[in-house]
């Protein structure tokens, strides 16, 4: 049986999608349209890695 991995990598994704969620409703609020792409653009981004390295950890039986 292979040895369980650490789910640690996955609390760092949940805070990293928190800040840049609280960073894009600030720059909605500043109405800082550039800030707000970019920070769209960061949220999509960690979502799509977390969930990518989920099903990698799935796939090998890791969770």
């Amino acid at each position: 049986m292979q040895q369980k991995k650490s789910k640690g990598i996955f609390w760092i994704f949940s805070i990293l999608a928190l800040i840049f969620l609280l960073l894009f409703s600030f720059s909605i609020g500043a109405a800082n349209v550039p800030m707000m792409i970019l920070t769209f653009i960061l949220l999509v981004a960690t979502f799509g890695v977390g969930f990518t390295v989920k099903k990698k950890y799935r796939e090998n039986d890791w969770l």
